[in-house]
């Protein structure tokens, strides 16, 4: 069933973390990311062609296009394209960081079930089932907010007899006849279908993973205050109790190591050009789009924001649980314990002291600070361009 994996928790069957990983697989096997077990030699061959029509095509198409037919555009059309064709561009580099690293999600995946063998709880494996949800859900929304900006484009080009993006097409001129225009939009509508979706899996990963990352940390902290609070456990049961708890905190550090390299690298390509897509949108819909066009651009800026937003608020939000862990490990009852115990809980506590955090591109910190600074970046555009009249140049164009 399609939303078995929204479900309520019942507590007989619920969900475990792998699970949160779920509709991105679906979406992994549909854009040729993750092969099937039977007929892999065909999957990769339509895999490959469709990863080069909707990742290198498209960012071609919009060069040849800007070459030949840039004397036509309107300002709004050619703003249209450029906020397109920054995001095109970097689409299949992101997606190059992830078919080189996707071992790292195979791996990843395993070690969301070894952290679940720790859940023997009820509560806890509740505590995951809601977690998961969480990140199948978020997964559905970011999909209705990728696919409502081409449906908004569709509409507008539709209304306005003008192709969106004026992807370059040489099988079909849309000037020719009404017929040609249909064909020529209905084609450009295919590719973005497809491109949005590569750009979203590359966009969307970095969630899971915090979000999971958030619900075994919050769940370790709850371990960890429950420590010696049982009388009949004596010191040596304590001391496997502890051991465990040190045990989860460096398979969840092992699992942060793990996913950094590639978050990394995606997020920085992300906040490279993410300023820029979201300047030309913002030029555009103050300036030059008419109702309809505009409603498309401000469904694309919702785009832009949530690519790197909701992630960088979550590593804020890792940090403080890191921090929440460390005060519970030192407000856990061991005064009355054994020096070996002491010794042990010291080690634990050292640890915890480095908190998980990533680095975008290993060059500046992913949070909400920085992704505001990224997104200053956009204003910077706009007053550039009033700063050089570029806007009634165009408009007089």
């Amino acid at each position: 069933m399609l939303f078995r994996y929204l479900r309520k928790p019942i507590p007989k069957d619920l969900l475990t973390s792998p699970d949160a990983l779920r509709y991105f697989e679906y979406g992994m096997y549909w854009m040729g990311w993750l092969a099937p077990a039977k007929n892999k030699l065909l999957y990769h061959i339509i895999a490959g062609i469709l990863m080069a029509w909707c990742t290198a095509y498209l960012p071609i198409g919009i060069i040849i296009t800007c070459v030949k037919d840039i004397n036509t555009f309107n300002p709004s059309e050619l703003l249209t394209v450029l906020q397109l064709f920054f995001n095109s561009v970097g689409t299949p580099i992101k997606v190059l960081f992830c078919k080189m690293h996707f071992w790292r999600f195979l791996k990843a995946r395993n070690l969301l079930g070894e952290m679940d063998k720790r859940c023997t709880d009820i509560a806890e494996r509740i505590v995951v089932h809601r977690w998961v949800v969480r990140c199948n859900g978020a997964y559905l929304i970011y999909q209705c907010f990728y696919i409502s900006y081409i449906l908004f484009t569709f509409l507008s080009a539709a209304i306005s007899e003008v192709p969106p993006w004026r992807i370059y097409n040489p099988f079909v001129d849309w000037r020719e006849s009404r017929q040609n225009f249909w064909k020529s939009i209905l084609n450009e509508m295919l590719l973005m279908m497809f491109s949005v979706s590569q750009a979203l899996l590359t966009d969307f990963y970095p969630l899971i993973y915090g979000f999971m990352l958030r619900a075994h940390i919050q769940l370790l902290k709850q371990r960890v205050e429950k420590l010696c609070s049982n009388p009949e456990k004596n010191d040596e049961e304590n001391q496997e109790d502890l051991v465990e708890c040190i045990k989860d905190h460096q398979l969840i550090q092992e699992f942060a190591k793990l996913i950094h390299p590639i978050i990394a690298r995606t997020i920085f390509t992300q906040f490279l050009l993410i300023g820029v897509s979201l300047g030309l949108s913002i030029i555009n819909v103050v300036f030059f789009a008419d109702f309809w066009a505009g409603l498309a651009t401000v469904v694309y800026i919702n785009g832009l924001m949530i690519q790197t937003f909701p992630f960088c608020f979550v590593c804020d939000l890792i940090k403080s649980d890191c921090a929440h862990l460390e005060m519970a490990i030192f407000h856990s009852n061991w005064l009355n314990t054994s020096r070996r115990y002491k010794l042990s809980l010291i080690f634990f506590l050292q640890n915890c002291q480095n908190p998980i955090a990533f680095t975008a591109g290993s060059v500046f910190p992913i949070s909400t600070s920085s992704n505001i600074q990224v997104a200053k970046l956009a204003f910077s555009v706009v007053t550039f361009v009033n700063h050089l009249n570029i806007t009634e140049r165009l408009a007089k164009n």
